[in-house]
């Protein structure tokens, strides 16, 4: 009475939020009370949740205690097993009507347990296919996926098929390890569990160096565990381990402390075992009294609570103790019993290998089956994938050929308009020409010769030299309507090119002043330029060299027209009186030079100072010319 009201205290926050359902303390897996007590919380809470089963909330709680209680009786002795089942059932049903795959899962594992301990191997296997399609489903999701990889590599383990063991055990633990804390103690004990498997794999296998590593491995999970059960057991297997290697006196420690630690917690499975194994390092150690002491004692717990598989190593020990010691009939008796026990447990362990085997076959053609329906899947997305690029492949290159279609036509319109207002600045500048040479220049001549007609004898001095004066005025603006209307589009600039017409052009400007002109060229020009180019850049030369003899007062000038690079440039230096800054801004003609040259894709530069010179660069693109030679190929085909 008194341990219940206890019970029932420590219990009572469980009570007062219906719907918190405990967690398991695996570190107290060993106390009886409290599971029994934990078995009694969840009950109790069962049976609230379920007066509130339709609402979703309550279902959720509802699985949850179920999950509980399949695990709690499913970790007792095998006579609970009917009941774990009978939690896990309903609980499988529910998870299924509400298809929540984790706890489908959850019961499917305990649901292989269960056939597991009654060597049902393939019913096992069958289950653990069907939770792992579950887990398939659930993807990156699934927290058990290391659980259904630990039981497959349990069946290699079984048949002997060490290497695939090897791989499912390590899969299983990777998996594990990667999953959130939510119950560190249980996800200790889980990868304890693991490494122990392991090190019985490489035992199997013959790995030493590896068994030693899992066991080191092994003990740091079990300090951090802090379980006296798990640290026990530990010691065990590695007793174990050195007897079997003939290193008795290396296992006695480990087999003294495990067997205090199981002793400590009331363990008598484990203290049976531990009792069993110390007698089996004495007689390793021919201290053969002690050897048949412990034999007898853990053949007398065996006895007691019918650990059937711990009597055939006991009566082993006894055999060897008793032929040592001279008692010939005890050894006899003990052989006796230890043969026919291990007769009896070979055909059991026969069937399980029969058993074991056929399971990993059908493992084996289960995973060969999902890998190939896996390989199809992939093999028909990277098919679909394929002529999905392929298609948008076609459509880009039909994209790319009628954009660069489109570009040839808008690059011939271009050329069609460039052509065409050249031709008409072309016509015009012939206008202009004409016009000025025929009818200014024919007026210009026809006053001229009225004045050459009269008589300049028959006026006095003064008026001499005003009609002398308008003469030489008629004469030079004769002379200059004729250059201008020559130079403003010299015919042989169609026919020749740039070079000899700007050659011409300076030998014409150092015969009508006082300023001394000089043309340089560059030897890798071409000779001829685009019509625009040409036609703009003569413009351009005329108009500076024209300023230069306005305003400049230079006595030199250098005109130099040359390729540098991809580009083409015109410099036209001369040492006169610069350029103010105002006019480089304001100046009409400037302004007209600078469009030229931004009609032509060029750069203008100017460099000028007060009595210094002025410097004026034009940078053309060479490109230009070769992009309008290719245009017209394009057109011409």
């Amino acid at each position: 009475m008194k341990n219940s009201l206890i019970l029932w205290i420590f219990f009572l926050p469980l009570f007062k939020t219906v719907g918190q359902v405990p967690r398991i303390d695996h570190t107290r897996n060993y106390n009886r009370v409290y599971k029994d007590s934990l078995k009694t919380v969840a009950k109790r809470l069962l049976a609230e949740v379920e007066k509130h089963s339709e609402e979703p909330k309550q279902i959720m709680k509802k699985m949850q205690v179920l999950n509980l209680l399949g695990t709690l009786y499913l970790e007792g002795d095998y006579k609970e097993l009917d009941t774990s089942m009978a939690y896990n059932d309903r609980l499988f049903e529910l998870a299924k009507q509400q298809d929540d795959k984790e706890m489908m899962i959850d019961a499917l594992l305990r649901r292989e347990v269960k056939y597991r301990r009654g060597h049902d191997y393939v019913r096992s296997l069958e289950i653990s296919l069907e939770a792992l399609k579950l887990c398939d489903a659930l993807g990156g999701n699934c927290r058990k996926a290391w659980m259904i990889q630990q039981n497959l590599g349990l069946s290699f383990l079984r048949s002997s098929d060490n290497p695939k063991a090897e791989k499912y055990f390590k899969t299983a633990l990777t998996q594990l390890e990667s999953t959130p804390d939510d119950d560190r103690p249980l996800k200790l004990k889980h990868i304890l569990g693991l490494y122990s498997m392991l090190s019985t794999l490489y035992q199997q296998w013959g790995k030493d160096k590896l068994v030693l590593e899992m066991f080191d491995r092994q003990l740091a999970v079990a300090q951090e565990l802090n379980n006296k059960i798990s640290l026990a057991g530990t010691y065990e297997e590695m007793g174990d381990y050195y007897n079997k290697i003939g290193r008795a006196g290396k296992a006695l420690p480990l087999l003294s402390k495990a067997f205090a630690l199981f002793e400590e917690v009331n363990h008598t499975r484990g203290v049976a075992s531990v009792t069993n194994s110390l007698g089996e390092s004495f007689l390793a150690l021919k201290d053969y009294t002690k050897a048949q002491s412990y034999a007898e004692k853990a053949l007398a717990m065996a006895n007691q609570y019918n650990y059937a598989s711990l009597k055939p190593f006991a009566y082993h020990t006894l055999t060897e103790a008793y032929g040592k010691l001279g008692n010939e009939m005890a050894s006899l008796r003990a052989y006796r019993q230890e043969a026919t026990l291990r007769d009896s447990l070979g055909i059991a362990r026969r069937l399980v290998a029969l058993a074991d085997m056929r399971r990993a076959y059908e493992v084996d053609g289960a995973r060969l089956e999902q890998q190939i329906a896996l390989q199809t899947r992939t093999r028909n997305f990277l098919l679909i994938v394929v002529l999905l690029l392929s298609a948008i492949g076609i459509g880009l290159i039909f994209h790319s050929r009628t954009l660069r279609q489109k570009n040839y036509e808008l690059a011939r319109k271009k050329r069609e308009i460039e052509q065409a207002f050249l031709k008409g600045q072309t016509t015009e500048r012939k206008r202009v020409a004409s016009e000025l040479h025929d009818n200014l220049g024919g007026l210009l001549s026809a006053a001229k010769l009225s004045l050459q007609i009269l008589d300049p004898s028959q006026l006095d001095r003064h008026e001499r030299e005003i009609y002398d004066n308008v003469v030489e005025m008629m004469i030079d603006a004769c002379r200059q309507v004729r250059t201008l209307s020559h130079n403003m589009l010299p015919e042989d600039l169609e026919r020749e090119g740039l070079l000899p017409v700007f050659d011409r052009l300076i030998y014409k400007l150092n015969s009508a002043g006082t300023t001394q002109f000089s043309l340089q060229t560059s030897g890798d020009l071409p000779a001829r330029l685009t019509p625009e180019i040409e036609f703009n850049l003569y413009l351009i030369g005329f108009e500076l060299c024209n300023n230069v003899l306005k305003h400049a007062k230079a006595t030199k000038t250098f005109v130099t027209l040359q390729r540098l690079g991809n580009r083409v440039v015109l410099t036209v230096a001369d040492n006169g009186k610069g350029i103010p800054t105002q006019r480089v801004e304001e100046g009409m003609g400037l302004q007209n030079i600078r469009q030229r040259t931004l009609d032509i894709r060029g750069t203008l530069s100017i460099e000028s100072q007060p009595n210094g010179g002025t410097v004026i660069i034009i940078n053309i693109p060479y490109e230009e010319t070769r992009q309008f030679l290719a245009s017209e190929v394009v057109t011409d085909n």
